[in-house]
């Protein structure tokens, strides 16, 4: 089986490898580079290129692990596995090292082939590697490296249904070695989720936020409805392995609808399912449901609304029907294992103490009109730069206070960049800045433009007034420490600067 890199990238070629359990050899070529590697059940084992700096003698030479007197024996046509035995063998490298080097080395191979995204791609099933090879790679994180290096315009053309459903998967709610717009669109995907309103939310561009969406995605942080396939299901060989009970099928559903199951009906299902933000919603039962009662709601939902009963009296409903029965079928499998339902409710629990500390984050000082959404050919509304933007400042000072400066940065940094004449969003972007040592000249700025916008918030100029403080200005921090209490006489906090710099 073959095809080109620009249809079928490396990326998604070694996820299908892996999700699929294929063994064999991957032949890649670029520019006359080429690369080779094995697999066995879905499993990385090997890979080589054709390029003199990505060969085992270099990354000794490199590593200064052998000395050039004893590679000097070696003629450079000796393969990179058996010079490594032979090393070994005379006591001259440690298998350790030999280990560590020889699975850098694959990794750089790797790296470097994960960034074409033209070239040709050929899988042979039936060729094996000879060596027994079990290098350590963490391909989730290579994954997500790579798809962070691709060109935007690449990743984002690898969604071409804005419809596809993206589903959240059990992931901490955030994690610290995202970048931030990366764990703000995890944030976000908290159910089943169209790629377009995952757009619509994003408050980044269209490409930037497919490429984003592309590296959590390969990275298993996120699980799509529809991956590219070239693969064959029947070259998998999947190893037997005890998998979770599937739920009782539905009951058997008839084709045609019924007189107790009215469009109407079908259309408040489906609106209720649209806007249900918790499994419980979208089922439309109570947290503490028992487990008989939810299969008994479940088989309800199943009996009156399957996509199986409409296919002929409303086939333009199938869509949203079956889009919506994903829905409920996902609720139902959380919900009816006791220990998916417990971790649910964690997640639900924490949801709802960063949308607590969201509604604490500071408002306006002078609330700004609010822009009428807008509606393109009949569709949904599309969510405003503004309001987007102050969502970003809530979900911001929530991971703030919660600890995840990271995360926080990338969305005060994003609310700053939508709309800069917000002084809300000015300051506490500076503030975060400020914490940095390598970024408090950026931090000065912004608070700057937050004082000049809100010259009478003595809040704005505590932050300035710390900021030159750490920096060792002491003259602009006592100015703008008395002009705080200017503003503020009551303001403690500044009061207290103001002595301490005195």
């Amino acid at each position: 089986m073959n095809g080109q890199l620009s249809e079928q990238p490396l990326t998604e070629l070694i996820r299908e490898i892996a999700a699929k359990s294929l063994s064999g050899r991957l032949r890649l070529e670029h520019e006359r580079v080429h690369v080779v590697a094995y697999f066995e059940q879905g499993k990385f084992l090997y890979a080589a290129a054709n390029v003199r700096t990505l060969r085992v003698r270099e990354y000794l030479i490199k590593a200064e692990a052998v000395s050039d007197q004893d590679l000097a024996q070696f003629n450079e046509r000796v393969s990179d596995t058996d010079l490594l035995k032979v090393l070994c063998a005379q006591k001259l490298l440690s298998p350790e090292l030999a280990e560590q080097i020889q699975t850098r080395l694959m990794t750089d191979v790797l790296r470097l082939a994960l960034l074409w995204t033209d070239g040709a791609w050929e899988f042979d099933g039936r060729s094996r590697l000879s060596e027994e090879l079990n290098p350590q790679i963490d391909f989730d994180a290579l994954l997500l490296e790579a798809a962070r290096r691709l060109p935007a315009k690449f990743a984002a053309t690898r969604f071409d249904n804005p419809a596809e459903l993206i589903t959240p998967v059990a992931e901490p709610l955030l994690n610290e070695n995202l970048l931030p717009a990366e764990a703000f669109l995890l944030s976000r995907v908290d159910r089943p989720t169209t790629v377009r309103e995952i757009v619509a939310v994003s408050g980044l561009g269209h490409d930037e936020t497919l490429g984003h969406l592309y590296a959590l995605a390969l990275a298993g942080l996120l699980k799509r409805e529809h991956w590219p396939a070239v693969f064959r299901d029947e070259q998998a060989t999947r190893p037997a392995a005890p998998k979770k009970v599937a739920p009782p099928p539905p009951p058997p559903v008839e084709r045609e609808q019924s007189h107790d199951t009215d469009l109407q009906d079908v259309e408040n299902l489906l609106v209720r399912v649209k806007n249900a933000r918790t499994h419980y919603e979208v089922l439309g039962v109570a947290h503490e449901i028992s487990a008989p009662e939810l299969k008994t709601v479940y088989y309800q939902l199943a009996r009156r609304y399957h996509p199986d009963r409409f296919r002929k009296s409303a086939p333009e409903l199938v869509p949203r029907i079956e889009a919506a029965f994903a829905r409920i079928t996902q609720a139902y499998d959380t919900l009816r294992d006791d220990q998916l339902r417990a971790s649910y409710n964690a997640k639900l629990e924490v949801r709802k103490k960063v949308d607590q500390i969201a509604d604490a984050a500071p408002k306006a000082s002078t609330p700004a009109p609010q822009p009428e959404a807008v509606v393109e050919g009949g569709a949904e509304p599309v969510v405003s730069a503004a309001e987007r933007a102050a969502l970003q400042f809530k979900e911001g000072f929530a991971a703030l206070e919660m600890g995840q400066k990271k995360v926080a940065l990338g969305l005060f940094a994003s609310a700053a960049r939508a709309v800069p004449n917000e002084p809300r969003y000015r300051a506490h972007y500076g503030q975060v800045l400020a914490q940095n040592e390598a970024t408090r000249r950026a931090a000065e700025a912004e608070l700057n433009a937050a004082v000049k916008l809100d010259p009478k918030n003595a809040e704005y100029r505590m932050m300035l007034a710390e900021l030159y403080r750490d920096l060792g200005l002491k003259l602009r921090a006592k100015g703008e420490a008395e002009r705080a209490v200017a503003a503020d006489p009551n303001n403690r906090k500044a009061r207290d600067l103001l002595r301490s710099l005195k």
